[in-house]
C-alpha cells in the first residue's frame, strides 16, 4: 500500500468521508501478538474472504455510475442482434393516449405487434409519461404489464422510456387533442412537461415514479434496456442526472441509457441518426471510440436518405442494435416530414417519411419490407435489386438541355424545339456537401426547365420509379405525360413511382424526360433518372 493511502491517527480522512466527529476510529498498533501459525490462516480466510466479496461486487449492478465497458459488452454479446422500431398503436396520438386507461387499445397493440415480428422485428421502442403514472401508478403499472405479456407472445422484448423532451411542453390526461391534418406528429407532448423540469420541489415525485416503475420491471427480461430519457435539452441536465441516480438505485438488471448530453451516465453509447449512409458510418465509428456498444435508437427518414435499403444491411453486418421510427402510420402522422405543413388527412406525401405499414398492414413499400424481412432472416430470399434505366448524374455527368427563362407552353412535349436552350451537365443547383449535393452545374435562379432525351432498353420492367434528388416542387413528365408532381424538397436521392400513363409509354426505344423545378427559400437541386425492377 502506498504510504499516501494510510490514515492518519487523526482520522481526518475517515472524517471527510463521512464518519461522525468523535466517532472516528484510530489506527494504532495492536498491543496483542499471536501466533505465527494463527495469523497465517487468518491470512488465507482474510484472502477468501475478499475474493468472494470482489465477485460478488463485479456482478452486482452498479448503483454510483455507468457499467464498467467491459461489463456493458458481456451484456450485449449475450444479446441477439436487436432490431425493431419505436412503437405507438395507429389509434394513438401520444403516449398518454396510448397508456391511460380510457384510450389504452390492447386490441390494435397484439394485431400491430403481430405485424412487427412478421417483419422479424425482436424488440420496440416505447414512450411512456408521467402524467399517466400520476394519475394512476397502479392501473399504469396494470397497463404496462398487459403490454409486456402482448409482446412477449410475439417474441418482442420492450425499451421504455421515461421522460422526453419533445415537443408540447405541458402533458395533461383526459382528451388528446386530434392530429392537425398534414402535420408531422402535432400533438407529441413532453414528459414530465417543462414546468416540472424546472421545478426541483416537483422532483420528489419524479423520483418516486422513476423508482416505482424501474424497480417494478428492473428485474423483468421482456425489458431489454432502460431509454431513461428521450432527447434531454440541455436545462434538463440536472434532472437527466438525477434520474440516472434513482434509477440505479433500484438495482435494474438491465442497462440504462439515453442520447445527447446523457451519454456521461449512459451505459451504452445511444445514437439517434436520420441521414445519409455515409453520415451514419462516421457517426458509428465516432461511437466507437468510447469503447461501448453503440445503439442506434432512432433512425429512416427516406427524403433524407435515411432508408431500410441501404442503413439495415449496415446495421446487421456490425450487429449494431436498432430500431427506426414508426411501425404503422396513424394518428401521429409522422409519415409526413418534419415542418410539413397544415393540409387535408386525405393527402398521403407520394414517399412517407417514417412508418412502414398502412393501417390494413400492407406495406408503404414492397420492397422494403422484402429488404427487412430477409435482413431479419424472417425471408430467405434476397429482394430483387433496381435496375438503373436511365442514370442520374450522381456517379457521372449527365448532359440535359436547360433555361432559366420560361418558355413557351408545350416545352415538356416531344415536338418541342429546344435548339435554343444551352446544353449543361447534372446535378444542378447549390453546393451542400453535408447532404451529398454536388452540382456540375450552379443553379441560382427561381426557375428551371430541362429536357432530356433517352433510350430505354429492352426488356420487361416492373415498379417503374424516378430516382430524384430535389429541391423543390418538381415536376417531371414522359413524353408529355405528367409521370410525378412532387412537394417540398429531399435532402438525398430516393425513388417515387412513376404515374401509371406515363409508365405505359416506357417501352425500348427513344422517350423524353422534361422537367421544371421552382425554387421559394433556402437550397437548391435537381437530378432526375429512371429506375425498375426486371
Amino acid at each position: 500500500m502506498s504510504p499516501s493511502r494510510l490514515v492518519p491517527r487523526d482520522g481526518s480522512q475517515l472524517r471527510s468521508a463521512g464518519f461522525p466527529v468523535g466517532r472516528v476510529p484510530v489506527l494504532a498498533p495492536s498491543p496483542l501478538s499471536f501466533p505465527p501459525t494463527w495469523v497465517a490462516g487468518l491470512s488465507v480466510l482474510c484472502l477468501a474472504l475478499c475474493i468472494t466479496l470482489a465477485a460478488r461486487a463485479a456482478d452486482a449492478p452498479a448503483t454510483t455510475g455507468p457499467w464498467p465497458a467491459d461489463r456493458a459488452w458481456n451484456w450485449y454479446h449475450q444479446q441477439p442482434w436487436l432490431v425493431g422500431c419505436n412503437f405507438l398503436p395507429s389509434t394513438a396520438v401520444n403516449d398518454v393516449e396510448m397508456w391511460q386507461a380510457e384510450t389504452f387499445d390492447p386490441a390494435t397493440i397484439d394485431r400491430e405487434l403481430g405485424w412487427a415480428h412478421d417483419l422479424g422485428f425482436n424488440t420496440v421502442r416505447v414512450f411512456l409519461n408521467y402524467v399517466v403514472w400520476e394519475a394512476g401508478a397502479a392501473g399504469l403499472k396494470q397497463r404496462c404489464q398487459q403490454f409486456l405479456t402482448i409482446a412477449r407472445r410475439h417474441d418482442i422484448r420492450v425499451m421504455p422510456i421515461l421522460f422526453d423532451d419533445c415537443f408540447k411542453p405541458e402533458p395533461r390526461v383526459g382528451k388528446q387533442d386530434d392530429p392537425v391534418p398534414g402535420v408531422h406528429n402535432s400533438q407529441w407532448v413532453c414528459s414530465p412537461g417543462v414546468k416540472r423540469v424546472a421545478d426541483p420541489s416537483s422532483w420528489p415525485k419524479l423520483e418516486s415514479y422513476v423508482k416505482d416503475l424501474v424497480g417494478a420491471f428492473g428485474q423483468d427480461r421482456r425489458i431489454v434496456i432502460w431509454d431513461l430519457y428521450n432527447e434531454p435539452a440541455k436545462t434538463s441536465l440536472p434532472l437527466v442526472q438525477a434520474t440516472f441516480r434513482w434509477a440505479r438505485e433500484t438495482s435494474p438488471t438491465q442497462p440504462l441509457a439515453s442520447c445527447w448530453i446523457a451519454e456521461p451516465f449512459s451505459d451504452l453509447v445511444n445514437l439517434h441518426h436520420y441521414g445519409s449512409f455515409d453520415s451514419l458510418r462516421q457517426s458509428v465509428a465516432e461511437g466507437k471510440k468510447s469503447g461501448r456498444p453503440v445503439i442506434v435508437t432512432e433512425w429512416m427518414a427516406r427524403s433524407l436518405g435515411s432508408r431500410f435499403e441501404t442503413h439495415l444491411p449496415f446495421f446487421k453486418a456490425g450487429q449494431i442494435a436498432c430500431w427506426n421510427w414508426g411501425l404503422v402510420a396513424g394518428r401521429t402522422q409522422t409519415y409526413f416530414p418534419w415542418g410539413s405543413p397544415p393540409g387535408t388527412a386525405a393527402t398521403e406525401p407520394p414517399v412517407w417519411f417514417h412508418d412502414v405499414l398502412r393501417r390494413d398492414g400492407t406495406p408503404f413499400k414492397d420492397r422494403e419490407v422484402a429488404v427487412i424481412r430477409y435482413s431479419t432472416g424472417v425471408s430467405k430470399v434476397p429482394p430483387a435489386a433496381p435496375v438503373v434505366l436511365v442514370p442520374t448524374a450522381e456517379r457521372e455527368a449527365i448532359l440535359w438541355r436547360c433555361t432559366t427563362e420560361r418558355p413557351a407552353a408545350d416545352w415538356f412535349k416531344p415536338g418541342f424545339d429546344d435548339s435554343a436552350w444551352r446544353s449543361a451537365p447534372a446535378p444542378f443547383g447549390s453546393t451542400e456537401p453535408n447532404i451529398g449535393r454536388r452540382p456540375r452545374t450552379p443553379w441560382a435562379t427561381p426557375d428551371l426547365w430541362l429536357r432530356r432525351e433517352f433510350e430505354m432498353p429492352s426488356g420487361t420492367f416492373q415498379h417503374l420509379a424516378l430516382t430524384i434528388h430535389y429541391d423543390e416542387d418538381p415536376e417531371i413528365y414522359v413524353d408529355g405525360v405528367l409521370a410525378a408532381k412532387l412537394p417540398g424538397f429531399i435532402a438525398a436521392y430516393e425513388s417515387y413511382p412513376i404515374a401509371a400513363e406515363a409508365a405505359a409509354l416506357l417501352k425500348p426505344g427513344k422517350h423524353l424526360l422534361a422537367v421544371h423545378c421552382h425554387q421559394t427559400i433556402g437550397g437548391q437541386y435537381i437530378d432526375v433518372g429512371i429506375e425498375g425492377e426486371p
